[in-house]
């Protein structure tokens, strides 16, 4: 009998077994996988730590918090400009006016789209310096990013939408205006004052993380095939199949840290609101590219920071250190990750040698000047890559956060925001309601 099993070690599930690593609880970590952390992956790649999920670390959020406690050195994410690949040309510059007057668009196309682009400045500095109110607020979560893009021209609307998967990776009809200005309009604003990038990729949270937490902690290869809810045994049964076969754990306490679509899967007799709860979570898949090039002689490629490419299998390009880290501009080195977030989940894209190389001609239609500099590739792709902060969800949310008893849901999907910085806020949340049961009543 374990106090408490977390099926999933990526950030929710680490991060809830962090928050309760100095309570004295027998916590066991069930991980199917062989390694820690789920999209928060980071590889080596031609000597950088290139992220092959999630990015940043956005401040004044949880992930912030950790990298501090954790001795994570990151550095900031300082953009200069903004760039936009369409028609055959590649425009960057430093200004969003230079920007759209270099594209190849008609004048009233250009006129649409430089409007669009100040309506969502304001609204985003208006938001970001408090000055939104409550009602506006709630306009801004109940109304979908399509709804706004609707009665645009088509190039402007598809450079809007291209731009949106890039940064906020749904689909705009998904997506609430306001999850996406904090994901669209920071990059269109130059934002240099939320995003942090971790200079040994966001997987060192987790992998310091489990250097916090006792031995034997994490249990690799593991798969839970079922769970059973023993209503009024007071305990909760996990079946598992591993490298020792199948066998039975029983557990006071069970949090479920995986994906939303993967909840029904695993548990046997979940009751009807719960499951139709899950099923209003949109979760999509996405596919990366990352790149590292040597561009000795190409100095203004130092300063691409987010470079939307309509019409490519990849909605963005994003540069994580504009200027370069005092040893990538040592050795003229460019790290880039190309978001293949309207691509969706590939399956067997990473070994497909043949689609990969596609994809890096395509960068190349962006880049030309790169073709022959290419040092290293490595390619990604994510069943579910995290779950969108929809106006759907957003109206269910507490539904999706609820326990079930002693059995506890944590994810990016039951936050109010997502990506990591959510998942480790719900671990925190589901650690302080397990710690909370334990305290005598009364």
């Amino acid at each position: 009998m374990h106090d408490v099993i977390i099926v999933g070690a990526g950030a929710a599930g680490l991060g809830t077994a962090y928050y309760l690593r100095d309570s004295g609880l027998d916590v066991l970590v069930l991980e199917s996988g062989p390694d820690i952390g789920g999209r928060s992956h980071t590889v080596k790649l031609a000597g950088t730590s290139a992220n092959s999920g999630a990015m940043f670390v956005y401040k004044g959020t949880k992930s912030e918090e950790l990298v501090h406690e954790l001795g994570i050195e990151t550095v900031p994410f300082l953009p200069e400009t903004y760039g936009i690949h369409v028609n055959g040309e590649t425009v960057v510059a430093e200004t969003n006016e230079d920007v759209v007057a270099g594209l190849n668009l008609t004048d009233s196309e250009k006129t649409e789209l430089i409007k669009f682009i100040g309506t969502s400045l304001t609204e985003y500095q208006d938001y970001v310096s408090d000055r939104t109110s409550a009602g506006q607020l709630d306009k801004l979560s109940g109304e979908t990013v399509a709804e706004r893009i609707a009665d645009l021209q088509p190039a402007v609307r598809d450079i809007i939408a291209t731009a949106i998967r890039g940064g906020a990776v749904g689909d705009p009809a998904n997506l609430s205006a306001k999850y996406a200005m904090r994901y669209f309009a920071s990059y269109l604003a130059r934002e240099k004052n939320n995003r942090l990038f971790a200079l040994e990729g966001m997987q060192a949270i987790p992998r310091a993380i489990l250097k916090r937490l006792p031995d034997h902690t994490v249990r690799y290869n593991a798969r839970v095939t079922g769970l059973t809810l023993l209503e009024g045994e007071g305990f909760n049964e996990v079946a598992v199949t591993g490298e020792d076969g199948g066998q039975k754990l029983t557990a006071k306490h069970v949090v479920l840290a995986v994906p939303a679509p993967v909840v029904p899967d695993v548990v046997q007799n979940l009751p009807e609101w719960k499951t139709s709860a899950l099923k209003r979570v949109a979760s999509p898949g996405s596919t990366t590219l990352n790149i590292v090039a040597d561009i000795e002689g190409l100095p203004e490629f130092k300063d691409w920071a987010f470079i939307v490419t309509v019409g490519m299998p990849f909605d963005a390009i994003i540069n994580p250190v504009p200027g370069g880290t005092e040893e990538t501009s040592r050795a003229n080195i460019l790290q880039l990750t190309c978001y293949g977030n309207s691509a969706g989940y590939l399956p067997g894209f990473a070994d497909d040698e043949q689609r990969v190389a596609q994809w890096l001609e395509d960068v190349y239609t962006v880049a030309p000047q790169l073709r022959g500099r290419v040092l290293g590739v490595h390619a990604q792709t994510w069943q579910h890559c995290f779950a969108l902060l929809s106006p759907e969800r957003a109206a269910i949310l507490r539904e999706l956060q609820r326990s079930i008893g002693s059995l506890h849901f944590a994810g990016d999907y039951t936050s109010e925001t997502a990506g990591t910085h959510g998942a480790y806020t719900e671990a925190e949340r589901v650690a302080a309601l397990i710690l909370a049961s334990l305290q005598p009543t009364g």
